[in-house]
């Protein structure tokens, strides 16, 4: 997974890519359980989307467009447009599912 500032995700989402969009910080201990679902959940979904995250730490104004504080957060953009979000990590099943109903 790329590891993105928010002016290289603006400029992928204007490509109109289908977009994984991962929130997530250092320290967080949902966000580093998370990574092998989000692996498994990558190499499922290569084909179909273009996966990137953003440190918010690094880039906390980038929250502002999360609507939470919970992380991680995760995000598919389609078109140039939100499609879906998913706060906090509740399992694979559960990313699998979401990533599969929007991708």
């Amino acid at each position: 997974m790329l590891e993105w500032t928010p002016e290289e995700l603006e400029h992928v989402l204007e490509k109109g890519e289908t977009v994984f969009l991962k929130l997530w910080k250092p320290g967080c201990g949902s966000c580093t359980l998370s990574k092998p679902a989000v692996k498994r959940v990558e190499e499922a979904f290569a084909d179909r989307l273009t996966f990137g995250q953003i440190d918010t730490e690094a880039y906390p104004e980038i929250l502002e467009i999360a609507e939470t504080e919970v992380l991680p957060v995760f995000f598919i953009f389609k078109n140039k447009k939100l499609a879906g979000r998913l706060i906090g990590f509740k399992g694979q099943a559960k990313l699998q599912e979401f990533v599969e109903t929007l991708a």
